[in-house]
């Protein structure tokens, strides 16, 4: 039977996870721990676990109102199960959501000191929402990002805000050089992935070139949908046309259906609607493919020979 226990820690202190244990029962090792012994959820931020995976979405939104959390589960999709579970929950349940962060290392040994950020409770408009990331495995999958509004007084410290930003109510865009450095990163992990990636950059570097050289101005957009931590980029914006580009760096069938459901989603998202749409490929693509972007009114820009680009466009 759990019992009322009277939290006296400040925010800012610091509480290790053994005296923590001991004080306020739950386990010593999980990101997500509900205690058996007292009316309350531990939560763990260590945002360098994230990192070393190539995603980190913990921490302070812009203006320090919100606290992003990503739930537990290492391998697969993330599910409401367990410790997800026991934070969605924890209002019905009675329980107090406290949340600490990893901040450094306790002197002469490997663990990790552990700062309480404070109380916390789901945020009553936006819970939680998902985001791609690769679990330890390297495959992509979705993970659950809990949004927490502090309940009284909290730590706010500039190092712990999140990279990603929060989730918007509505989706923004803007336009951006081309040269931005950033991929798309809903694209498959993997070594193959990554080499149609490269052709794909390069692929766009020379359309730009060619695009310019003929006096077109040339940008991209970034485009944060709402609700979502993960801006989508596009591959090509000519600003002189008003077409948007999608290119793939092989002319796959797959590619190709890949590329016709990114175009349709981007326009979704853009202020100044693209008055053509385009797939723009490092070779000629089948006919049946030709036909199938032809019906859906969307160009094939391709190279042949290379340096020199043709269109098909629809009738």
């Amino acid at each position: 039977m759990t019992e009322i226990l009277s939290w006296t820690l400040e925010a800012g202190a610091v509480l290790s996870r053994r005296d923590r244990r001991l004080q306020y029962g739950g386990a010593l090792y999980g990101g997500i721990e509900q205690s058996a012994q007292s009316l309350n959820v531990f939560i763990y931020s260590d945002p360098s676990a994230g990192a070393a995976y190539g995603y980190n979405y913990d921490g302070w939104n812009e203006d320090f109102s919100i606290f992003l959390y990503t739930g537990e589960g290492r391998v697969g999709e993330q599910e409401m199960t367990h410790g997800n579970r026991a934070i969605l929950t924890h209002k019905e349940d009675g329980r107090a959501l406290r949340l600490f962060v990893a901040d450094g290392f306790e002197p002469g040994s490997r663990t990790k000191i552990q700062r309480y950020v404070g109380e916390f409770e789901l945020d009553d408009g936006l819970s939680y929402t998902r985001a791609p990331s690769p679990d330890i495995h390297r495959n992509m999958r979705s993970v659950i990002v809990f949004r927490l509004r502090p309940v009284g007084n909290v730590l706010r410290r500039e190092v712990d805000k999140s990279t990603s930003g929060d989730a918007p109510q509505i989706a923004s865009a803007a336009l951006v050089e081309v040269e931005t450095q950033e991929t798309d990163t809903y694209e498959a992990a993997g070594s193959g992935g990554v080499t149609a990636e490269r052709r794909e950059s390069k692929l766009v570097q020379r359309y730009t070139e060619f695009l310019r050289a003929a006096g077109h101005e040339v940008r991209r957009w970034r485009i944060r949908p709402p609700g979502e931590l993960r801006d989508l980029l596009t591959d090509l914006y000519d600003t002189t046309e008003g077409e948007l580009y999608e290119a793939k760096g092989v002319t796959t069938r797959d590619a190709i259906r890949r590329a016709v459901g990114q175009l349709l989603d981007y326009r979704r998202h853009i202020p100044q609607q693209p008055t053509r749409l385009a797939v723009l490929l490092p070779a000629r693509p089948s006919q049946d493919l030709l036909s199938l972007l032809t019906e859906l009114h969307i160009s094939c820009v391709y190279e042949e020979p290379p340096g020199n680009f043709n269109r098909y466009k629809p009738s």
